[in-house]
């Protein structure tokens, strides 16, 4: 069974809910961060965010292979132009917006229902920043209230679309795939979560999770 392009969920036979973070709980602003960085980097910016061994370093960041400080310090000296270390974090930050009051109402109700967990590709910059956003707007330390467990790239050396990820998470909590679904926006993550079994669906543009429940 995949989900795609539907206006309500089909829950039937379904016991446990996976969620992704990024467009699915919290609004991005995917144009913001590139934007951020090409008025920091000027010519450099594709040799530096788009070059050949850009995506290698970005996913050794997405995994914890790499510290936040090794990340902006080398960002730093990639970029130039007197570009200090709270450039580069605005920058990298940048595309992190709000999490709709509804959204959390929804992550409520669908607790009480179901198992569930979120599963994002995410880093520490972006976590740490999510997270005194909560502090700060809720007062409460993190998103674990909300799920039974939540899963993040960064702490598991592990990141979608790999299947061993959500295998992790199966295996961990005693999940029969058959019976869980992953909601995630990025359609090719999708493919590593129907290889391990997992029903999907994808939250495509146009689509936001207040529209599903």
């Amino acid at each position: 069974m995949h989900f795609c392009g539907m206006k309500k969920l089909d829950l039937n036979g379904i016991k446990n809910i996976i969620f992704d973070l990024g467009m699915v709980i919290i609004n991005l602003d995917k144009e913001a961060t590139p934007a951020a960085f090409k008025k920091l980097a000027g010519d450099k910016y594709e040799v530096i965010m788009e070059g050949k061994d850009s995506e290698v370093f970005f996913n050794q960041y997405e995994t914890g292979k790499i510290s936040t400080e090794e990340f902006v310090e080398t960002l730093k000296i990639k970029i130039g132009n007197g570009c200090t270390s709270t450039d580069v974090k605005n920058a990298w930050n940048a595309m992190l917006k709000d999490i709709p009051e509804k959204r959390f109402e929804i992550l409520k109700e669908a607790k009480d229902q179901f198992r569930t967990f979120c599963l994002s590709n995410t880093n520490e910059l972006h976590i740490d920043f999510i997270f005194n956003e909560l502090q700060q707007d809720r007062g409460i330390k993190n998103l674990d209230p909300f799920f039974e467990k939540v899963y993040l790239s960064h702490e598991m050396g592990q990141r979608k679309p790999d299947v061993e990820i959500f295998e992790t998470v199966i295996v961990e909590n005693d999940l029969n795939p058959s019976e869980t679904l992953f909601i995630d926006d990025t359609a090719g993550h999708l493919e590593g979560a129907r290889k391990a079994g997992l029903q999907t669906f994808h939250l495509s543009e146009g689509i936001i999770l207040e529209q599903l429940f």
